[in-house]
């Protein structure tokens, strides 16, 4: 995991406590516009872009509430629309999944698909969203946050100060705009 990780755990973690009840953010449009892994790999084959990939289950009430608000507020799906590639993955998905040429079967013993094993390195906490930029390596945010949280995340990543100074940093610098 990169610097500073655990610190952006902690942070985002923290958000959970002030997370809004489901409905409570208006929006104009349709929020994030997700891409299945195949969608998204055949997108990076195009045109090389970070990306952003909610991993969430059917049963799991934060991954609703995330669908529900922080994933429909007009900033974040635009900024998501205009840096990311979003691509949503349901971590107990039971189809094989071919991701950068590998095939991930379904784990029926653990009720879990193989991509997302590999994507969460293992601690499967729902919702997490995983940001891989383009340059390094990807960075797992767990649980569920509101737009104010997740933006200093996205902006770090999508602006690409990551490649260029560490989140603690960045942070002492960062002024938030999303409610």
């Amino acid at each position: 995991m990169a610097k500073g990780s655990t610190f952006l755990t902690v942070l985002l973690a923290v958000s959970l406590l002030s997370l809004p009840v489901a409905g409570s953010y208006t929006s104009k449009n349709a929020g994030v516009q997700w891409m299945t892994p195949a969608e998204t790999e055949a997108a990076m084959n195009k045109e090389t872009k970070a990306i952003i990939i909610d991993v969430y289950t059917t049963w799991c009430h934060y991954c609703k509430v995330m669908d529900a608000t922080t994933w429909k507020d007009d900033s974040v799906a635009q900024y998501v629309k205009d840096h990311f590639y979003a691509m949503k993955l349901n971590a107990e998905d039971k189809q094989s999944l071919t991701w950068n040429g590998k095939v991930y079967e379904y784990l029926p013993r653990y009720k879990v698909n193989k991509l997302a094993v590999e994507l969460l390195r293992g601690n499967m906490v729902y919702p997490s969203t995983v940001i891989i930029p383009e340059k390094g390596d990807w960075e797992i945010i767990p649980g569920a946050f509101k737009p104010a949280d997740v933006e200093i995340v996205l902006k770090y990543y999508g602006s690409g100060a990551n490649e260029k100074m560490d989140f603690a940093t960045w942070q002492k610098q960062f002024h938030g705009q999303w409610r």
